[in-house]
This record gives structure tokens, sequence and C-alpha cells, in this order.
């Protein structure tokens, strides 16, 4: 425990910015089941019953679903609410209004109402909240009181013992792609990790299910079908069954997609998110609108389309210079390596060089990650995410094991790694950035500081 019950102002007075202010109030790690965190939602008036909800589990994904989701609720004229994990630059990340972050001085005053629920907390149960509690419920305060029409609610972790679960009765779930990760939490065996994914389905709640591996497909229609246990108008709806695409021109920033649902025809989407695994979240998004219309009748194919054609989801195959193209990836598990792969073998032809920068957590796979992508890149720049976890973090290189020692090199700071690797590269070479999200963080925000350039010019290839 980092804090035993004081008195807010005076946290406050110790405390010089929002990230040192909320460490001190919360306990540390990862405390299993939702005892706390409905102890202190009832503290604090449950104020999550009173939202209009969208959740959204997966392993891969549904980060970029609830962009896509917000975006579209957006251009429909809603006011939007939006709560994802975890962030990139700065907290505020997690708590946007209409697209907008919260500021530091909303946070502390959202903190400060939520520390006082939190000790009560600590004197009925003997703890405190953990961070992620406490941001959540921030997060449940924040929406009520900014009257969302609707959230478009991201599970941190899991699903059925994640903070978000205590959303009783949701518009809509949605679960995308289920894949290995966070065995440590999650269990070491993908039925017990679809399980925990399928924690979020509700009795009489809908679900949208983009899961391909035909185990998790099963254990997930077994939960569904288990909380139904009358008919109250829900369905499972599967995305690969009930919709097809066909990517129409594939870009650095952006992608044309050709996308059949249940109710419409579009005949050519316009997507800022690149890669060919953005076309399934691109069509589990658009179902899952075209299930809300009823009650958001201003949902229809020309919100949708337009609502697509702005999205932005930072950090994931994120443009963020040219010439030399500088791409940020946050893939860090197996599904996305092997999606980051697929992407960048279908666009290597356009480059003469690839060189990638690469740092990993320990308890991540590097492994398969250097299988991935290894056969693609032409020289490789180890380097250390700025994490705890990032133990032995030269001994990624090991893993690279085709590779000739000489075109890797070890760096352990990650900016001049980064820095090295634009030294060596050309105008027409890619310099990769993958891995750690706390990686692609750091090196945003060294990008950011120095003044690098947003990028504004469409390059188009065709594909």
């Amino acid at each position: 425990m980092k804090r035993t019950t004081q008195h807010t102002d005076s946290l406050e007075r110790t405390a010089a910015t929002f990230e040192e202010a909320l460490s001190q109030a919360s306990s540390f790690g990862i405390r299993p089941g939702l005892e706390t965190m409905q102890a202190l939602m009832e503290c604090l008036g449950n104020p999550q019953d009173r939202l209009p909800v969208v959740h959204v589990a997966g392993t891969n994904g549904k980060g970029s679903v609830c962009a896509m989701l917000e975006s579209v609720f957006r251009a429909a004229g809603c006011r939007t609410g939006l709560y994802t994990s975890p962030h990139l630059l700065e907290y505020g990340e997690r708590f946007r209004i209409n697209g907008e972050n919260a500021g530091e001085a909303q946070l502390g005053l959202l903190l400060e109402q939520v520390l006082r629920a939190a000790d009560q907390v600590e004197t009925k149960l003997g703890w405190r909240p953990t961070e992620f509690e406490l941001l959540t419920a921030m997060g449940f305060v924040y929406f009520e009181q900014e009257k969302v029409d609707v959230l478009i609610l991201e599970v941190g972790l899991g699903g059925r013992l994640d903070a978000t679960n205590l959303v009783g009765q949701p518009l809509l779930t949605i679960i995308t792609n289920v894949t290995m990760d966070h065995e440590n939490f999650l269990g070491n065996d993908i039925r017990r990790i679809a399980a925990e994914k399928a924690g979020i389905i509700k009795p009489g709640v809908s679900l949208v299910c983009a899961a391909e591996d035909p185990v998790v497909q099963r254990v997930i229609l077994e939960q569904f079908e288990t909380m139904q246990k009358q008919d109250e108008g829900a369905r499972l709806h599967w995305v690969q069954k009930e919709c097809s695409w066909q990517i129409l021109c594939q870009g650095m920033l952006d992608q044309q997609v050709a996308l059949q649902t249940p109710a419409h025809r579009y005949e050519s989407i316009q997507l800022p998110l690149i890669g060919p695994h953005q076309c399934i979240n691109l069509a589990t998004a658009a179902l899952a609108l075209e299930l809300l219309l009823r009650p958001y009748p201003q949902l229809g194919p020309a919100a949708i389309e337009e609502g697509i054609s702005r999205v932005s989801w930072p950090g994931r195959l994120e443009v963020v210079r040219q010439q030399p193209l500088v791409i940020l990836d946050g893939a860090h598990n197996p599904d996305g390596m092997r999606r980051l792969a697929q992407w960048l073998t279908g666009m290597r032809p356009s480059f003469r060089r690839v060189l990638l920068v690469i740092g990993m957590l320990a308890d991540k796979d590097r492994q398969y990650a250097a299988s991935q992508l290894e056969a693609l890149v032409d020289r490789i720049f180890i380097t250390r995410p700025p994490s705890d976890r990032a133990v032995q973090w030269e001994a990624m290189g090991d893993a690279f094991r085709h590779t000739c020692p000489d075109r890797i090199s070890s760096i352990e700071d990650c900016h001049e790694a980064l820095a090295a690797a634009l030294r060596e590269a050309g105008p027409q070479d890619l310099v990769l950035a993958a891995g750690s999200l706390y990686l692609i963080g750091a090196l945003k925000r060294g990008i950011i500081r120095a003044g690098g350039p947003n990028p504004n010019e469409k390059m188009i290839f065709d594909g």
C-alpha cells in the first residue's frame, strides 16, 4: 500500500503533478476481483449505471474499434465519451469528450473527488483501490458529469474482472479478435483467456464478435447462450459471417476499402488506419453501429463514412515523419507482430531498405517477434523501452538468429537508437519502430519535442 488514509488537500500539497498524486493515492499492481471497484462506485453513487455504454473487449483491435465508433458517433452529432488505456503521452488521452483530452486541472478535480471515496473504501475493506480502478472511477464520474450521449468504453485487461465491467446493462458489447497475451494474469491457454474476455457478456445485450480462432468462438458462444437463458432479443453477430470487405487501394497514410454489411454496401470507405488487419476492425465497428440505429437513428451510412474518414488512433502503424519515412507501431504480442509482418510483407517492395528499431518487455514473446520480422528488415537496432519490466532488454538481439551480428546494434536509450537509425536511412528507406507501447510513447514524445513534421502528403501505392 502506498498511502494510509489522509485528506486529499494534504496529498495535493505533496504531489507536484497529477501522475504523482495518482501514484501516491493508489495501491500497487493488480488486485483480482470486482469487490474494490463495487465499493468505490457505491461511494460515488454508481454513475456507471446512468451512462449509455458500448463495451469493447478483445486482445488486439479493440482500441482501433473504439476510435472508429467514437469518430462516427461524433460525426453523427452525438456528444461522445471515450475511455481507453494505456495512454501514449499523457493521462488525459484516456478521458476524451468529443475527441478532446481531459486537461490536467480537470484530472486533478476528478481525482480529488474519487479519493474521498477511496478513503472510505480503505476504511471498509482495509486496502486502497489500484491505479486503474481509480482511473476508471474517474472516467465514470467525468462522463456522467459531462452528460455524454454515448460512452465508448474499452476494457483494460481481460473482461470478467476488469474495473470497467461494473457496467451492468450496456447498449451493446463487442469482442474483437482474441489471442494469447497477458498469460500471467488471464491464464496460459486460449480457452481461459477467451472465457475472461467473454465475461463482459450480459443478459439481454447483443454481442458483436470478431474472434477468428474456432476454440475462442466456441467459448464465446457457450458463454453467450448461458447468459441468454430466455429470449430477450439479444443476438450474437459474427463479423466474418455477416460482413465482407476488399482493399481497393493501400497507401502509406490511408486505404480505400469496399465493405458489405447486412444493411449496406459501402463502395469505397476512406480508412486513415493502415494495414489489412484494420479492415476487420472497420467491419466490426460498422456492424456495431448499424445495430445501434434504433437508439441512434442518426447513425446512417453517411455518418459512418464521414466518421471513419476522420478516425485517428496514434501508435498503430502511425506515420510520424517522411523522407525517410518513420512509422511507429505498438505491436507487442504474437498476433500484433503477425499483423505487422503481414502489412510489411505487402509494402516491402516500396522501400529500398527497412531499418527496425525494436524494444519489448521481458514478459513478451521476443522470439516470435523476431521470427516474424527478421526476413523483412535490413538493419536492426535493439533498444530498451522505458519500463521496469524491460529487464534484459539486450537479449532481444539474440532472438534474431539468422541476422549477421554486424547488422544488429544495441543502444539502450531509445531516442539515441532512433537517431542512429535515421542517420543510416536514405530517402527511400523505412524506419520502423515497433514493440512496447512504452517505447512508442517515448519515441513519439521525443519526435514532438524535436518539432518533427506531421505527415500531410498522401503517398499512395497501388495494391
